[in-house]
């Protein structure tokens, strides 16, 4: 494999830069010359493989002017906010290395400009506030409005990730570059798999008795698709950050009594009792639908169709609480993936039980296919022994049931959603980038 550095990294990104102003809209900040860039990404590079005092150092910084930062004062009201230097500094490894550990890589940024004639210097501090991980971690809540200028976070040692405002479009990692390209959530078979339950929340709000007036707002019928999405990324980076590791299992609605009792395919260890209680995210999101429906109809009549803008810009108390509720449930969820064995739930998020261990594995000198785009189309061969136990337990598992789906994260954080798909057990990397 040959391996790339930071000027394949500025190749890319400059393409990608090209790509995106040529689809025309809004004009993005333009980038300085390639040496400039080389010299801005090579440095990051370097500093992300050094120590001060022994700390490894994970920071942000964005090419641009201080009044570039909140050049329309909305972001003000969000905390987004420049501190500047009385006298500007270096753009150098050094000063990156002292002032590296001085910045949340959560909420601040160091802000660096250029110029012919003074070069790459750094002009101050940025304090962004962290809605912007919202991105990538799953959540509601709106991001402060960044201006659309080229960022580079540095997350580890020689991984570098270049963004557009708050746009990912590419990451330096092992010395490969990856862009997002394969997000297997935004698939079309994605979506159908989840078709049915969407259709019961929707059938269910339609019998709710409370809107005798018909005078409610309509629901987008996309909303469940990009709530549910902002549910399993959180699931998804909490099991992430955990260190641990887990496998969450999706089965049809129809199966889950065959699963909670006693069956050949995986022992639960802790079922949970057939109740309501269960199936206490789908009651959640029916309330948020209700919400929604009696707040916008109320401003633009039954015809208007609420989407999910118009869930992320609604400040209401009731709103909120139910928001947090959902995300709290993604938490709970992927810290049941704390005991040994798997969350099993079904496609409409009824939580069956965990701790199951599947009872089975796939042998050493099987295969699987890997795809290499959303629907599965492009794929190539591999061997099971490139992955762990709790990789081998769920392919042997879907090879036996085959309309199950499964999220299988290793305890080195790598993910992969895992599914029958044609005529093979077929798995989807999915990496924090492919959310952005």
């Amino acid at each position: 494999m040959i391996h790339k550095y930071p000027k394949d990294l500025v190749f890319e990104l400059l393409a990608l830069w090209r790509l995106l102003d040529n689809r025309g809209g809004k004009k993005y900040q333009r980038l300085p010359d390639i040496e400039v860039l080389e010299d801005l990404v090579s440095t990051c590079y370097q500093v992300s493989q050094m120590q001060e005092e022994a700390r490894g150092l994970r920071f942000r910084l964005m090419l641009c002017e201080p009044e570039d930062i909140d050049e329309d004062g909305l972001g003000e009201s969000n905390g987004l906010f420049t501190l500047l230097f009385n006298v500007p500094r270096p753009y150098n490894e050094y000063e990156l290395l002292k002032l590296g550990p001085s910045i949340d890589y959560n909420n601040s940024m160091i802000g660096v400009k250029y110029s012919r004639q003074d070069g790459l210097q750094i002009w101050g501090l940025i304090h962004s506030g962290s809605r912007w991980m919202h991105i990538i971690h799953g959540g509601s809540k709106q991001a402060t409005p960044l201006p659309k200028a080229l960022g580079i976070n540095v997350v580890g040692s020689g991984r570098l990730i270049v963004c557009r405002g708050l746009d990912i479009l590419a990451q330096l990692s092992g010395g490969n570059i990856i862009s997002p390209t394969v997000n297997v959530f935004q698939s079309v078979w994605m979506k159908q798999r989840f078709e049915s339950a969407r259709d019961t929340l929707f059938a269910l709000h339609a019998e709710n008795p409370r809107n005798v007036s018909n005078d409610w707002a309509q629901i987008d019928v996309s909303f469940i698709s990009d709530l549910y999405l902002q549910f399993f990324k959180h699931v998804i980076s909490t099991v992430r950050r955990s260190g641990h590791g887990g496998t969450i299992i999706s089965i049809p609605g129809d199966m889950a009594e065959c699963i909670a009792n006693d069956n050949p395919y995986i022992d639960l260890k802790y079922r949970f009792a057939e109740d309501k209680k269960r199936n206490k995210l789908q009651d959640t999101v029916l309330q948020i639908m209700e919400v929604m429906a009696k707040h916008f109809g109320s401003l633009y009549g039954p015809d208007y169709v609420a989407g999910w803008k118009d869930y992320v810009s609604l400040q209401v108390d009731e709103l909120t609480t139910l928001d947090e509720r959902i995300f709290k449930f993604a938490r709970f969820m992927a810290r049941l993936t704390g005991v040994d064995g798997a969350v099993v739930t079904t496609e409409n998020l009824e939580l069956i039980g965990f701790g199951g261990i599947i009872q089975g594995t796939m042998e050493m000198g099987g295969t699987v296919a890997l795809a290499t785009d959303p629907e599965g189309v492009r794929r190539q061969v591999e061997r099971v022994e490139s992955v762990g136990t709790r990789h081998r337990s769920f392919y042997y598992l879907c090879h036996r049931l085959r309309n199950i789906l499964g999220i299988v994260v290793s305890q080195d954080s790598k993910t992969r959603v895992v599914t029958w798909n044609k005529d093979m057990v077929t798995c989807w990397d999915v990496i924090p980038i492919d959310f952005t």
